[in-house]
């Protein structure tokens, strides 16, 4: 497993390579991009995902070198049925910036079909968002304030197949609640800071190559405290570690390779996760309606909707933690 990071440090040499490779539990990583050679084709991607017991929200900001796409899934828990959509704009001449996290900075993207705002706020974010035409006839609407309270997170950074010009830096915080409503069609969900989970889910990379990539989350109370689980295949060179960990009471606990077990080709079946010596012994099992799994398919993202069976044992903890019926989803996209 890669070493732990615990003061701050550039991403990037004077020559514009990697410095170093590693994880932290805070974001340590200085983002001092005019130090690399490839700026203009730095790509980007802010994934957020809000739920409650009756719906789940996955929100996707992608601003790639060529490609600027915004990704939306609504799956509702009470009633069953997924509605996604999703708008993309070749950007071969505009270059788009999304804020980094820090209080004022703002982005507003406009189209026939869509008005997104995304700006910071002094502890979290705001999301603003229309469309109109979203899934065909359900115009879509969503207005969001999330909080972010005082968590570990993970933060990663590792070059691709050491070639240390190539970089993946990954940012997941769970540590978010969300105050807001949902609107898709006739239907509105009312969302409140004491019911209501977000995460954050940010990439920065430049690769040589398009990868194929999964991931497995879970955000829900368990035993009175917040759990959040981060199991995906790695985007990178995994000498350098990987992104598996879940998160327990605002504390991070990483997690060493994890096996995964599950149909090609076919989502709507289970799929299995274990690692190191009964560690992690999980299965995912899609929601169902009408014998078809929920998922919604946006482009080259896929997001199926479920929840987890099994346990996760932790060597400071007497009891493993049980996730039997734990709400989850599963994340598959080209990128």
């Amino acid at each position: 497993m890669q070493r732990e990071i615990c003061s701050p440090c550039n991403i990037f040499e004077e020559n514009g390579k990697v410095m170093q490779a590693g994880w932290a539990r805070t974001p340590v990583f200085i983002r001092n991009e005019e130090q690399s050679k490839s700026l203009s084709r730095h790509c980007e991607r802010e994934v957020f995902f809000v739920n409650n017991s009756e719906v789940s929200l996955y929100l996707a900001v992608e601003n790639y070198a060529r490609e600027f796409a915004i990704k939306i899934a609504v799956a509702d828990l009470l009633h069953g049925g997924v509605i996604s959509d999703y708008v993309r704009k070749k950007t071969h001449f505009t270059r788009y910036t999304l804020p980094n996290g820090e209080t004022g900075g703002r982005f507003d993207y406009e189209d026939k079909d869509i008005r997104f705002i995304l700006s910071d706020t002094v502890n979290g974010r705001l999301l603003q968002c229309a469309f109109s035409g979203f899934g065909g006839s359900h115009p879509f609407a969503c207005k969001l304030t999330l909080r972010a309270d005082a968590t570990e997170s993970l933060n990663e950074i590792a070059p691709f197949e050491r070639n240390r010009k190539y970089f993946y830096f990954k940012q997941y915080d769970p540590g978010y609640t969300a105050l807001g409503t949902i609107k898709v069609g006739s239907r509105e969900y009312s969302l409140n800071e004491n019911t209501t989970r977000a995460y954050l889910d940010k990439t920065h990379f430049f690769k040589p190559r398009e990868h194929n990539y999964q991931r497995l989350s879970a955000d829900c109370t368990l035993g009175g405290k917040r759990f959040s689980l981060n199991l995906a295949s790695r985007v990178g060179d995994n000498r350098y570690g990987n992104e598996n960990c879940f998160f327990y009471g605002g504390k991070l606990e990483k997690l060493s390779q994890i096996s995964i077990k599950g149909t090609q080709n076919r989502i709507d079946r289970p799929y299995y996760f274990r690692g190191g010596v009964t560690a992690v012994d999980i299965m995912f099992k899609p929601f169902t309606v009408q014998g078809k799994a929920m998922r919604a398919d946006m482009g080259s993202t896929t997001v199926v909707f479920g929840r987890l069976y099994g346990r996760i044992n932790r060597v400071d903890y007497d009891k493993p933690l049980e996730l039997d019926n734990a709400q989850a989803h599963m994340i598959f996209s080209e990128f």
